[in-house]
């Protein structure tokens, strides 16, 4: 255990050039794909999206940003494909295990050393010359995959977290299109009554008249609906449904810069910038039900919500709730609304806070909007449940990886930490 190894003894820099037209339909992975510090792909693109020379990496090669190190812009590939020349891809030696090096390269020290030894001021970018020269205790390679499986138990159930938190978002989206889009209950009682239905909603008609109770809606939340349509400037709408404007549910505002201090990768308050929670603080410039819009750049017209406090950055808007009773509907209302229409600007598009406002959105009435927010408060519950219960695994993962590749602490002391923790 007293003996150190050097990060160039442990790991290789992979540089397989590859020109974009070369790789086919293979998906593209660039900064702006990985998240800052979750150590958590976001998304992708793929090689025809992009022109100049990129890397070539392989499945399970860890993808570290160099570009501002201090991001911790880390992940591990979930397939092949090609990546910005701006990511390391990364593979360990022989001896070394993959899982164990990724965690090596997400620990915060390495980050902060890789910082410390970047080149530039405003686009400092990571030297491997300078981290190839970082030690840690030497381990061997069974107790280094013993290390790699613990941390990386935390890692999947902080994942599947966010996929239950897909799934659950999911269904409150098609509550609410089954109810105030596709208008279900009022064709089923439209079926009923022997009223007509617009040609629209033919095909649905269809198939509540094969299957009379695929619905499945209790009796008394269906009688909440009408059971006849009426024409509007929206096109066919429940009967005594009214088409009102977005100002008269919500008051909107825009954000404050929020300088890079004080913002983290965990803390009790999310940062909104325009494309969601961009990070933590301890401060807050709105509580209660928040409900946030990007209002510039390519997530313009993007709406988040969140409970409790929150800060709005400068890329973002709050829409005040007027009631918090309707908070759930007018979030999945806004989500459903047609915000291309009021986007301005085509390089840098933008959408207005008084445009939104003056949005168009079908009101049907109080006691429906109440009772879907009450469904979908449910569902929120368990959401805001796998949010928190995934920080704190992240938070314990984030503790317990620099003691453990450290040897610190053994894998032997943390195994009953980790039966608690999942």
């Amino acid at each position: 255990m007293g003996s150190e190894v050097a990060f160039r003894d442990v790991a290789q820099l992979v540089r397989d050039v590859v020109q974009p037209e070369e790789a086919g339909k293979m998906p593209y992975i660039g900064l702006e794909h990985i998240e800052q510090g979750t150590l958590r792909l976001a998304g992708w693109g793929y090689a025809s999206d992009v022109s100049s020379a990129k890397f070539r990496f392989r499945k399970g090669d860890i993808l570290f940003g160099k570009l501002r190190p201090y991001f911790r812009k880390v992940i591990r590939a979930p397939f092949d494909g090609i990546c910005s020349t701006d990511i390391w891809v990364v593979r360990a030696k022989e001896g070394f295990d993959q899982n164990y090096l990724f965690y090596w390269m997400a620990a915060h020290d390495f980050i902060d050393f890789a910082s410390k030894g970047s080149e530039g001021t405003r686009m400092p970018r990571a030297k491997w010359e300078h981290v190839e020269r970082f030690k840690r205790p030497y381990l061997p390679l069974p107790e280094q995959r013993a290390i790699a499986h613990i941390l990386g138990t935390l890692d999947d159930k902080i994942e599947l977290n966010r996929r239950m938190n897909e799934t659950l978002e999911a269904m409150a989206q098609a509550l609410f299109k089954s109810w105030f889009v596709d208008f279900d209950p009022v064709v089923v009682n439209a079926l009923r009554a022997g009223n007509p239905i617009p040609e629209k909603f033919a095909k649905r008609a269809a198939h509540y008249r094969d299957n009379p109770d695929a619905l499945g809606l209790p009796e008394d939340i269906l009688r909440l609906f009408p059971a006849r349509f009426v024409e509007s400037e929206l096109g066919p709408i429940p009967e005594g449904w009214e088409i009102k404007q977005v100002r008269e549910f919500a008051a909107l505002k825009g954000g404050q810069q929020l300088s890079k201090k004080y913002i983290k990768d965990h803390g009790p308050v999310p940062v909104f910038g325009g494309a969601g929670i961009m990070g933590y603080t301890t401060i807050s410039n709105a509580t209660g039900f928040v409900i946030t819009v990007g209002r510039v750049g390519a997530y313009c017209g993007q709406f988040f919500r969140h409970i409790g406090e929150a800060w709005i950055n400068n890329n973002a808007s709050l829409v005040r709730v007027h009631e918090r009773k309707l908070g759930e509907w007018l979030y999945l209302a806004l989500r459903n609304a047609n915000i291309d229409v009021i986007k301005k600007g085509a390089a840098q598009p933008f959408v207005a806070n008084s445009d939104i406002e003056c949005l168009p959105i079908l009101w049907p009435g109080s006691n429906l909007a109440s009772k879907l927010s009450e469904f979908v408060s449910k569902m929120r519950a368990l959401q805001d449940h796998y949010v928190v219960e995934s920080r704190t695994l992240a938070a314990l993962r984030d503790t317990l990886l620099p003691k453990l590749i450290s040897g610190e602490l053994r894998v032997k002391d943390v195994e009953k930490i980790l039966e608690d923790a999942v």
